[in-house]
């Protein structure tokens, strides 16, 4: 699909969603790789959530700087394609917020969102004392294991996602 722009313009993630949709509508019974591994994802989201909340409730009340910012919150393409194999579409964000803002999703007890539709730019983003935090908790490396495996497969998704996207060379 080419260069992904900038899903601060309502209107172009509007037309990628809907090319999304086209996409994974006609690609029938080829998209499933793509929709099992995003299930997948998903699923290894909700084992390593516990454990990034279990640190953020400790960190992040604490935080004079918060990090939870408006450009952490918008989704990128590869957060796209994952909402659409999952079958879910994404909450629609404020135009015209400056990066700097607090996220429209922040409230007084962290995100209202559940961390498995979350944006990416936002799901993985751990400042330095959150991180530094974590990899003190008992079970950082069972963590961390699980992060990676996560990426693999979010990588893994992505790359049968080309393949239904675009079309076979003659």
């Amino acid at each position: 699909m080419g260069e992904y722009p900038d899903s601060r313009d309502p209107d172009a993630r509007h037309v990628v969603t809907l090319r999304l949709g086209e996409i994974f509508h006609n690609s029938g019974h080829t998209s499933q790789k793509v929709k099992e591994t995003a299930r997948t994802i998903r699923t290894g989201i909700e084992k390593i959530s516990p454990f990034i909340q279990q640190a953020t409730r400790t960190v992040c009340p604490k935080c004079e700087d918060v990090c939870c910012i408006s450009k952490h919150g918008y989704y990128n393409f590869e957060d796209l394609v994952y909402l659409h194999a999952l079958g879910l579409k994404a909450p629609q964000h404020e135009s015209g917020r400056e990066d700097s803002d607090p996220c429209p999703f922040l409230s007084e007890k962290g995100c209202c969102m559940d961390r498995t539709v979350r944006p990416s730019g936002c799901n993985w983003y751990f400042c330095d004392p959150l991180l530094d935090h974590m990899e003190a908790m008992p079970g950082y490396q069972e963590f961390d294991d699980a992060l990676r495996e996560v990426a693999e497969l979010w990588m893994e998704m992505m790359e049968e996602f080309a393949k239904i996207s675009m079309p076979e060379p003659v």
